[in-house]
């Protein structure tokens, strides 16, 4: 199919369900509540072994997981949460290389000492310090000295706390030393003790005894360290949202996870396996590749995209720094009209004045010159070619979103211009600017997709699909947004299905090579 025809997208009545005029407004539903880039979304009644928790809930799994380390491997509780901790939480790892080197493995993760003391268990150490209740009744000792604050007048035993690493300091060093430990985050946990080299590692024991006002802030992190490194939960990442998706089993559950969960809290879409949103169809590994180039030549792009423009006989971009629109161009001595880019000499009282700028030359590409200069500059305009297009996607979908946020508005609007107009007649124009975010999302993602494509993968095939998802979309995109009085019900709830349709099957292409259109 050429790109000079025009693309047809037809249906038969059984795909509509309806009499061919009209739509019903369950059908209307955008792709983001029923599919979502292509894949299924992860829906409340659907039993796929993954489900949404507040992050709260988390605490009795995280309890259960190290309880069962506790009966297995005979350490105290604490221990056990830093062994499965520093195993991602996979206890099968973990068991396995704990027997095969108990010893090495507790020197590794920094609990070596606290499972060795006389008496420790899972039913907690017997070897503990004794509370300051029990502490008042011992038999006077020599008074201690603390080596981080060295005071002179030396401290009673019941002042200080001992590690089970045999390291004991004062009640106020300690309290400072966990306090500024605090102020590191969630790598508090991994925080080990005082002495200089000593790679035991606190845990909430220690804080409970020597700072328990901050016992729930650093409960909380471990929390939050137990979500970060468990292969089984992935934080929803709507903002402020505490949600948290678990998946049944243990070890790396989303490693090989497909689709796309809707967390059931802030209703935001995230991709199962890397934790972005939703991304179709370049997969996880290349958009972590575009995000790293982003991050390392977007500022690089918009400079050079506001500031430059190539020579159209050279290509080599060429700043403009005076206000003269005659340019000439360092490399090739090639004179053209920095408006249009046209060639200087169509520009003079012969072509009907110096800026009548109604002709241009294409721009012609050296590509037989192998230096490495010609091969940078192709590469900067390939990823310019691309990021201009991705950016401007990106955009696109900003002021969609923006537009669902007032389509409700306009929904009330036409619902009040005919007061026999019911809510389920209007709910189509936001059934419509919700897909418009869909496939604005999904576009952006085709031209990162695109980057990384070979020469070999049916380029050509794919960019045509890419063009008639881009003409859809745009007429969708100019329905929506007419006048309310100019709204045809039927003509944007047909096109909303198309556009859905053509989304999808662009997808499919791209999954599987091949697509019926």
């Amino acid at each position: 199919m050429s790109d000079e025809e025009d693309y047809e997208y037809e249906y038969t009545d059984d795909e509509d369900g309806d009499d061919g005029n009209a739509m019903d407004v369950s059908d209307t539903q955008p792709r983001a509540v029923r599919k979502m880039s292509g894949v299924d979304v992860l829906n409340d009644d659907k039993d796929d072994g993954i489900r949404m928790l507040p992050s709260g809930e988390l605490k009795s799994i995280m309890d259960n997981h190290v309880k069962e380390a506790v009966e297995v491997l005979g350490v105290p509780a604490c221990a056990a949460a830093i062994l499965l901790r520093e195993h991602k939480w996979a206890k099968e790892r973990l068991f396995q290389s704990f027997f095969d080197n108990p010893e090495k493995v507790k020197e590794k993760c920094g609990v070596l000492a606290r499972c060795q003391s006389p008496g420790a268990s899972g039913e907690g150490n017997p070897n503990t310090p004794p509370t300051r209740s029990t502490r008042s009744t011992a038999k006077p000792q020599s008074r201690k000295h603390c080596e981080i604050c060295l005071d002179e007048d030396g401290f009673d035993d019941d002042e200080m706390i001992r590690m089970p690493c045999g390291h004991e300091f004062c009640e106020t060093c300690w309290y400072g030393y966990i306090s500024n430990a605090m102020e590191k985050g969630p790598v508090c946990v991994r925080e080990s003790c005082p002495e200089s080299g000593c790679k035991e590692l606190i845990t909430e024991e220690e804080v409970a005894r020597a700072a328990p006002d901050l016992l729930p802030k650093f409960e909380g992190y471990q929390l939050r360290s137990f979500v970060d490194t468990n292969g089984s939960t992935r934080w929803c990442p709507g903002p402020g949202c505490d949600q948290v998706a678990l998946a049944s089993g243990s070890g790396g559950a989303f490693a090989d996870a497909e689709g796309v969960a809707k967390c059931t809290g802030c209703k935001t879409c995230f991709c199962l396996r890397c934790g972005e949103e939703p991304h179709a169809p370049i997969g996880c590994k290349d958009l972590e590749k575009w995000a790293v180039k982003l991050a390392d030549e977007s500022e690089t792009a918009n400079w050079i995209l506001a500031n430059s423009k190539p020579c159209p006989k050279c290509s080599t971009r060429i700043e403009k720094n005076q206000g003269c629109n005659h340019m000439t161009c360092r490399s090739c001595k090639h004179e053209f009209c920095w408006i249009c880019m046209g060639n200087w000499n169509d520009h003079g009282a012969n072509t009907g004045g110096y800026y009548k700028c109604n002709k241009f030359d294409p721009n012609k590409d050296d590509s037989n010159d192998q230096s490495s200069a010609a091969k940078a500059k192709r590469e900067l305009d390939r990823y310019l070619h691309y990021y201009k297009r991705y950016h401007g996607h990106a955009q696109a979908e900003d002021f969609a979103r923006k537009s669902v946020k007032k389509t409700e508005e306009r929904m009330i609007e036409l619902q009040e211009q005919n007061s026999e107009t019911a809510w389920t007649d209007v709910e189509f124009l936001k059934a419509a600017n919700e897909q418009l975010v869909e496939c604005r999302r999904v576009l952006k993602y085709t031209y990162a997709h695109a980057f990384y494509l070979q020469e070999g993968d049916n380029r050509e095939m794919f960019e045509y699909h890419q063009e008639m998802l881009e003409r859809f979309t745009e007429n969708l995109s100019e329905l929506s947004e007419k006048p309310l009085q100019e709204i045809n019900r039927t003509e944007v709830v047909n096109q909303t299905r198309v556009v859905g349709k053509f989304m999808d099957k662009l997808l499919q292409y791209v999954e599987s090579g091949d697509i019926d259109m």
